[in-house]
């Protein structure tokens, strides 16, 4: 399995450099990584692979569009995990957006405190859990590639069998 974890690397490490630089994923990245997603899918696993991929890009934008249409996540963001599933598991797909949910958690609340937001936080957390309409407060918005990353290496660190959410 080692080196079939290179495709899906690369995608997710390029997009992160050029969204931390530029704040977006260039469509041009996306289209290349689906070539690159496609072409290790089928090298590595024949058309197998093909239809792993589909179903874990099916996956990937099952669960990342209604974030994209209620504004939580950019479009870049879910056309980078169609890619990556192209290149990947659905387990893998399902770990990396659930761990990824948890760093980019991990990641706003940091920077709320950096920030001296925490309390605005707070109040607007508990608001959101009792139905209550929140403060208008600008949101808080990070290249969520990073968070993406950090759910893929902790995805690889707790091991392909032991990390899979599914």
């Amino acid at each position: 399995m080692g080196l079939s974890l290179a495709a899906p690397t690369l995608i997710l490490l390029v997009a992160l450099i050029t969204d931390i630089r530029t704040r977006k994923v260039p469509n041009v990245w996306v289209l290349i990584s689906i070539v690159i997603a496609l072409a290790s899918s089928y090298y590595f696993y024949e058309f197998d692979g093909l239809k792993q991929g589909a179903i874990a890009a099916g996956m990937a934008l099952l669960l990342t569009l209604p974030l994209v249409l209620l504004g939580a996540l950019g479009a870049g963001d879910m056309k980078i995990m169609f890619a990556f599933g192209l290149a990947g598991t659905y387990q893998q797909v399902f770990s990396v957006i659930v761990f990824s949910f948890l760093w980019g958690a991990l990641i706003g609340i940091g920077i709320s405190i950096v920030r001296g937001r925490a309390r605005a936080l707070l109040i607007n957390t508990f608001k959101i859990l009792t139905s209550q309409p929140r403060d208008d407060v600008e949101l808080l918005k990070i290249p969520y590639t990073v968070a993406l990353m950090l759910g893929w290496i902790t995805y690889l660190v707790l091991g392909a069998q032991q990390g899979a959410l599914l």
